[in-house]
């Protein structure tokens, strides 16, 4: 995907000083013209329509509600609360971050900071997953379970002078063979025509309590699931009914190639990603479910979701360090 606000802004650093001038006041017309076609919009405190313009706070739009009296802006409510940046700038974080760029290659083709391309990352991915727990992703149909497994991470955290092992290298190998404590299950479930959910609960290999609190509410009472083995899926089958089947070589129709293809989309985004640290896991685990199979069409739809008022859907930069973090 292009990343045309990138290569307006090089356009512009190319311009001959003549030209700047011109140039502004074309951009500025076009903003206010935008502005002026917008119509108001309803509250999103009472979610009236009377609401009247209310004057501009740093040149933007406000609204005053007849009903409830509160005053809100166009972006009241949403991912862009109190944001800076517009439409372009955020749906091309949006896109970098579905096609796992690394926030460097962001910020740079932007003109922010890093922390500023982290902020507004994280701030998608918390909405993407507070959208997740209001309308959590039921599998129907034909399912495939199966975990995977990435080494845990404190990128971008200094490792305590005590601290059992020490700090790793990008690429560097676990200490142990095999499953260990080192590594981050992530258990994963995809219709093999639908949607796909993936969440981290514990490290190494997982119990039937790990798999309950997973997928417990989450696979419908018509499924059939697909599984590789492991006898602690069964629980899943006493939970909601339905029939377990693991996979066997004279089966041709059993069998987890689908559940190993998002395997392979979350390990290499992952990869680009140049590793994720294990406290953020589920919030990247958020986008890779809906990212998968999506990636095309996902940057509008996420972007759909972060500009809806319904519920609150703005996360402060105290929530991008301190929320939903995985604690395992």
């Amino acid at each position: 995907m292009e990343n045309k606000l990138g290569k307006l802004i090089d356009l512009v650093k190319k311009l001959p000083e003549d030209c700047l001038d011109e140039t502004l006041e074309y951009v500025i017309g076009q903003l206010e013209e935008h502005t002026e076609e917008k119509p108001i919009p309803s509250c999103p405190h009472c979610n009236t329509k009377t609401a009247t313009k209310f004057g501009k706070v740093a040149g933007k739009q406000r609204y005053r509600c007849k009903d409830c009296g509160k005053t809100f802006g166009d972006a009241t409510n949403t991912v862009m609360s109190h944001s800076h940046y517009g439409e372009a700038a955020w749906k091309q974080v949006i896109r970098d971050t579905v096609n796992g760029l690394p926030l460097d290659t962001t910020a740079d083709a932007l003109l922010i900071s890093h922390s500023t391309a982290f902020n507004m990352r994280h701030k998608i991915l918390l909405a993407l997953e507070a959208e997740e727990i209001r309308e959590p992703t039921v599998l129907d149909g034909v399912c495939e379970l199966d975990d995977t497994y990435v080494l845990e991470s404190y990128k971008g955290s200094k490792l305590p002078k005590d601290f059992w092992r020490k700090a790793r290298k990008h690429g560097a190998v676990a200490q142990k063979r095999g499953i260990s404590n080192e590594y981050i299950c992530i258990s994963t479930g995809i219709q093999r025509d639908g949607d796909a959910y993936a969440q981290s609960v514990t490290r190494a290999t997982p119990g039937k309590e790990d798999i309950s609190a997973v997928w417990g509410g989450r696979i419908g009472t018509e499924s059939l699931i697909l599984c590789d083995g492991a006898k602690s899926y069964n629980v899943i089958g006493e939970g909601c009914g339905c029939p377990v089947m693991t996979v066997d070589e004279n089966r041709g129709f059993a069998h987890v190639n689908t559940s190993n293809g998002f395997h392979s989309f979350i390990k290499d985004r992952y990869n680009q990603y140049r590793g994720v640290a294990t406290k953020y896991l589920n919030r990247y685990n958020a986008l890779f479910s809906g990212a998968f199979r999506n990636s095309e069409i996902f940057v509008d739809r996420i972007y759909n979701i972060l500009c809806l008022n319904d519920t609150p859907r703005h996360h402060s930069i105290k929530d991008v360090k301190n929320s939903n973090l995985l604690d395992i």
